[in-house]
């Protein structure tokens, strides 16, 4: 058999193979990835056919590698964690920020909020500026998506409402960011 093509090879079957070796499961590795179990099972079955392998093959509640498998995971697993890191963004280092953030909320809000914003900005990001402009909707997706502001600090029930229900449909709606909800800021 022609060894596969690097070219043609769909590399995020890659990422499946890695998830299934990891988990030994179809069906875990199925949830990890947010994919049905018959995806997995798909995206292996053409990974089968690039590599002219088995890969793994059905064993009491799970899979076991076939020895191709396990020679081949280790590059895989190294290959997709160095892209990973890679591709992650860099560490935020306040001190050395130099950006303007445009903020959008009520007059009270910021009475309240800004003098303590101040505080640990000029202490923490002396190049950092801020505007603040007034909150002037209840729904501020747009100008956040327009690039209008880059914060929107108020009581939002519509997002609110959305956001609870794209969480419970299953949905992308958590905020992931490393150090936001840490008790670092909030």
């Amino acid at each position: 058999m022609k060894p596969p093509s690097f070219r043609t090879l769909d590399l995020n079957l890659l990422r499946v193979f890695d998830e299934v070796m990891s988990e030994r499961n179809l069906t875990r590795a199925a949830r990890n990835l947010a994919m049905t179990q018959p995806a997995v099972s798909n995206s292996l079955a053409r990974l089968r056919d690039s590599l002219g392998d088995k890969l793994v093959v059905r064993s009491g509640y799970g899979v076991e590698p076939t020895p191709r498998a396990l020679a081949l995971w280790p590059a895989v697993a190294d290959a997709l964690r160095q892209l990973e890191a890679s591709l992650a963004p860099a560490d935020f280092v306040a001190s050395a920020a130099t950006s303007t953030f445009v903020l959008a909320m009520a007059d009270a809000t910021a009475t309240a909020l800004m003098p303590g914003l101040v505080e640990i900005i000029e202490r923490d990001a002396p190049g950092v500026s801020m505007r603040v402009l007034p909150l002037t909707t209840r729904d501020p997706r747009i100008l956040l998506d327009h690039g209008d502001m880059d914060l929107a600090v108020g009581f939002f029930p519509l997002v609110l409402a959305d956001l609870t229900a794209q969480a419970q449909s299953g949905g992308m709606a958590a905020f992931d960011h490393q150090r936001l909800y840490g008790g670092e800021y909030v």
